[in-house]
């Protein structure tokens, strides 16, 4: 297993929280976020932020307003 970088987690980690990654990638993602402080914060928000929208979801549709800001944020 080759040792992944910061920048190819950050790439990756949205398909990695939606588990669309192989699974060595997969291990080689967990691994350094584990590790990594700076990866494993950001990973830990974008995890928050995705289990935040799916449970907002939930609750019915989303105004257009807030769906296009949301794009916009998401865009960066």
């Amino acid at each position: 297993m080759t040792e992944i970088d910061c920048e190819q987690v950050l790439q990756q980690v949205w398909s990695y929280l939606d588990g669309e990654v192989a699974e060595d990638a997969y291990l080689e993602i967990q691994a350094h976020v584990s590790e990594c402080e700076g990866c494993g914060s950001k990973y830990e928000f974008q995890r928050r932020l995705m289990a935040l929208v799916e449970e907002k979801c939930k609750e019915g549709p989303m105004p257009p307003e807030l769906r296009q800001r949301l794009f916009r944020l998401l865009e960066g």
